[in-house]
This record gives C-alpha cells, sequence and structure tokens, in this order.
C-alpha cells in the first residue's frame, strides 16, 4: 500500500523523511502543504494532526507525525537492515543520532529561522548563531569510523540528520564545519540517492527567502 505523506517540500524534516523513503524503498503519495497560507490551521488538517506540525503520515487508517517517530516506523515497514538496523545496539545509536538531530540541531536551528519568518524579526542575537555553531561541532565526535552516523554504511538517521545540517550551512555561510563533518556532508550529497532531488532545489528556496527578507528590511 502506498503511504501519504503530508508536508512542505522546504522543511528539513519533511526533506529528511522522503530521502529516508527512497532509501527504503517506501512509495507515497506527497501532499503539499503551504505552511505560510494556513495550511496547518485548517480543519481538514486539524483532523489528521491536531498538532498542527508537518510531516504527518497516513499509512491506512494509521496516521503518525513527528519526523522521527515516521521514518523509524517506516523503517520497520520496510524491514531494510542496511538503513534501520535491527541489532539493538546499533539501532540506539541510531536512535541517539535521531535524538541529537530533533533535539539539539533542528530545535536551534527552528529558533534562528522561526522569528525571522513569522515575526519579521531580523535581529538574530549572536548567541543563537553560536549555538547552531556549537550543534555542528558536537557532530564531529559522533561521526562513526566509516564515515556515516552509525558506522560504514548510510542509514536513516543520516537523510535526517543532512536534510538539517545541508540547509544550516547553505544560509550561514559564515559557520564553519570540521573536518568529519565535512567530508560527511560532501559523502551525503554525493551518494545519498535523491539528495539533489530532494534537497538541493528545496534549499535553495529557503536561502533565497531569508534573504528576501534581510534586504526587504534595507
Amino acid at each position: 500500500m502506498v503511504v501519504t505523506l503530508y508536508g512542505s517540500e522546504t522543511s528539513p524534516p519533511v526533506r529528511g523523511v522522503r530521502m529516508a523513503c527512497k532509501a527504503l524503498g517506501i512509495e507515497y503519495d506527497f501532499k503539499k502543504v503551504n505552511v505560510f497560507a494556513g495550511d496547518l490551521q485548517k480543519p481538514e488538517y486539524l483532523k489528521i494532526n491536531p498538532h498542527h506540525t508537518i510531516p504527518t503520515l497516513v499509512d491506512g487508517d494509521f496516521i503518525l507525525w513527528e519526523s522521527h517517530a515516521i521514518v523509524t516506523y517506516l523503517g520497520d515497514k520496510a524491514g531494510n537492515d542496511a538503513w534501520y538496523p535491527k541489532d539493538i545496539k546499533k539501532r540506539a545509536t541510531l536512535q541517539q543520532r535521531l535524538h541529537y538531530n530533533n533535539s539539539i540541531i533542528f530545535t536551534r536551528f527552528r529558533a534562528y529561522v522561526e522569528p525571522i519568518f513569522y515575526h519579521d524579526d531580523l535581529n538574530v542575537p549572536p548567541e543563537r548563531i553560536q549555538k547552531l555553531q556549537d550543534a555542528l561541532d558536537l557532530l564531529e565526535p559522533i561521526i562513526h569510523e566509516g564515515g556515516w552516523l552509525v558506522g560504514d554504511h548510510p542509514t536513516i538517521a543520516d537523510c535526517c540528520c543532512v536534510a538539517n545540517v545541508a540547509t544550516i550551512v547553505a544560509v550561514l555561510p559564515e559557520l564553519t564545519l570540521k573536518p568529519k563533518v565535512a567530508a560527511w556532508l560532501r559523502r551525503c550529497e554525493q551518494e545519498l540517492d535523491g539528495f539533489d532531488e530532494i534537497n538541493t532545489p528545496f534549499i535553495k528556496i529557503v536561502k533565497e527567502l531569508l534573504a528576501k527578507k534581510f534586504e526587504a528590511k534595507k
């Protein structure tokens, strides 16, 4: 059965799920949601996701939101051991990487972009940028010697994490990457199937939207 995925193409968590679907061989019907037009607050959307967030997955009569809950559910559904290991230690490590991605990397990126997009607040405190730099720096010790987040093969953790990291470094080029993180990002760009299709054009849109916000205030 083809699942249905609701989301915005510019959202890093949505792009992470789409990358994971491609890796896992999950077919999905993508329903675009316009967050700036208030789609998340419409009754028909709130009916499936009362938390009015993206992404949201519908699989028959089962509904699930939160990107990492979705990718792990799909990992189990696909039964792909390479992308979502069954070994409990590898899986625990993968879960840790996903939690770091959500609770630190994405949370800090959202704290940067939301005031700009939704409140036209362009006075970004320096410490907000520094927290993003710190989040990128702390990726360095958790990249496996095999070159990926969990081992010597990419997993759904790489799909989700790179959607955030690639966006952050594109919109804030003044941030620096430590050697292992820089090599990991290049590896994701070159080797993850669908990166150019799912990430590249929409990262460009996010960058352009932010630039327009700052340009309009000059």
